[in-house]
């Protein structure tokens, strides 16, 4: 039977999708090499920019548009907020999905961690592991994880290196019970199977603006990020000629 509308599975897709990632992680590496984005936060902050860059620049196929929404760390609301507020998640993330042949909205929440603070991307690969060490810094990861977790499973911590990111399982991070690795994936591949459907809670949806706003407040997260997957024009067109 003939599909009258376009199908997310399909390896070209999901190749593309991986690659704009890797372009967004390759392009704030060289942040990072330069100095530019000293901290966590910043390279959050500048990770997650380049990913809504990168695929409103690249992000249309012959017929799906890859549609990315970032909020932005807004940092102190107010000068009384001298302190750092504590947040449960570095980001949301959300993807939404919206063919005539599926429809799907999820997400997931992040930690991220520099490489050498208390995690460490090992060399040896594949496959590919992060050492969890214990002391000061995983107390610190675990309170995270916790929080996290509290609100939904689906959680993970990205692990920044100066190479390349990686992604572990905030439960892996929790079932530790010393110093240990885990294993993970690189950060391509993660939002690869995040969009295949391996990844992502439904609880945790959004469709515009303000409901990804509202989902960020309701997880604490400091950022939020969402990837709408919807018709490109030219595929409606085809279809009204039909």
């Amino acid at each position: 039977m003939h599909s009258e509308g376009p199908m997310i599975v399909g390896e070209g897709i999901v190749k593309k999708f991986g690659a704009l990632i890797k372009e967004a992680e390759k392009q704030t590496i060289e942040a990072m090499k330069e100095g530019r984005i000293p901290t966590e936060p910043k390279i959050t902050g500048h990770f997650l920019g380049q990913i809504e860059t990168v695929f409103k620049e690249q992000g249309q196929d012959d017929h799906i548009l890859f549609k990315p929404w970032y909020l932005r760390d807004q940092g102190p609301t107010s000068a009384n907020d001298a302190t750092e507020r504590e947040f449960g998640a570095d980001f949301c993330g959300v993807l939404d999905v919206r063919l005539k042949e599926f429809t799907q909205a999820k997400g997931f929440l992040c930690q991220a961690k520099m490489n050498g603070r208390g995690v460490s991307i090992e060399s040896t690969f594949p496959p590919t592991a992060v050492s969890v060490s214990q002391g000061k810094g995983s107390e610190e990861l675990g309170k995270q994880v916790a929080n996290m977790l509290g609100v939904t499973h689906e959680s993970f911590v990205i692990v920044y290196s100066d190479e390349r990111f990686v992604v572990i399982p905030a439960t892996s991070v929790q079932g530790l019970t010393g110093t240990g690795p885990v294993y993970g994936k690189p950060v391509d591949r993660f939002f690869k199977e995040f969009l295949m459907c391996f990844v992502g809670d439904p609880r945790l949806k959004a469709s515009d603006h303000d409901s990804l706003q509202r989902l960020r407040e309701r997880t604490n997260s400091r950022n939020a990020l969402m990837i709408q997957v919807v018709e490109t024009d030219s595929w409606k067109e085809r279809i009204c000629e039909r």
